[in-house]
């Protein structure tokens, strides 16, 4: 995972429901940039939607800042 790609898991965690055009603004990217990273991530992970991203990301911490 790259540093932008983890940035996107902890938005996509700690903002719950907030729409991907929300997520993007927080994190200064466009939503079609946010939702780039969304696609890699679900196929680095073998996940197919945000929900299933929450879920993997709780289960293997990778909602965690690193030290």
């Amino acid at each position: 995972m790259t540093q932008k790609e983890r940035q996107v898991i902890r938005a996509v965690v700690e903002g719950n429901d907030a729409p991907n055009k929300t997520l993007a603004s927080r994190l200064f990217v466009t939503e079609h940039t946010f939702r780039n990273h969304l696609t890699a991530i679900y196929q680095k992970l073998g996940v197919a939607n945000r929900l299933e991203l929450y879920i993997y990301a709780i289960k293997h911490q990778l909602d965690v800042v690193p030290h």
